[in-house]
């Protein structure tokens, strides 16, 4: 008789610990989603930081005749790209797309 309530109360505790870890996990996969976003915004913002300091040193360590030059090609890649976009007024008065309902 002991011997089988010993074997009982062993199982009950085994299966509250069972119960107890699976709820556990089940609360854990929000947890876990939301930390990995967060290293991923942080990584995407180390990267963006340091491609910036990137792209300052490259243009620190040429000579004035060539800053001169690039300044010159952004200004011409500049207008090339803008040639056929909407001046201000036409983007406000544009006629605006119904909206659904």
């Amino acid at each position: 008789m002991k011997t089988i309530l010993h074997r009982v109360s062993c199982l009950i505790l085994a299966l509250f610990i069972i119960a107890f870890s699976v709820d556990a996990q089940k609360r854990k996969p929000g947890e876990n989603a939301k930390r990995k976003e967060k290293v991923e915004r942080s990584y995407k913002k180390a990267y963006a930081k340091a491609r910036k300091r990137t792209i300052k040193h490259r243009r620190d360590i040429q000579t004035d005749a060539t800053k001169e030059r690039m300044d010159a090609a952004g200004k011409r890649a500049e207008t090339f790209n803008k040639q056929n976009d909407a001046t201000f007024t036409e983007r406000y008065f544009k006629r605006k797309r119904p909206g659904k309902r």
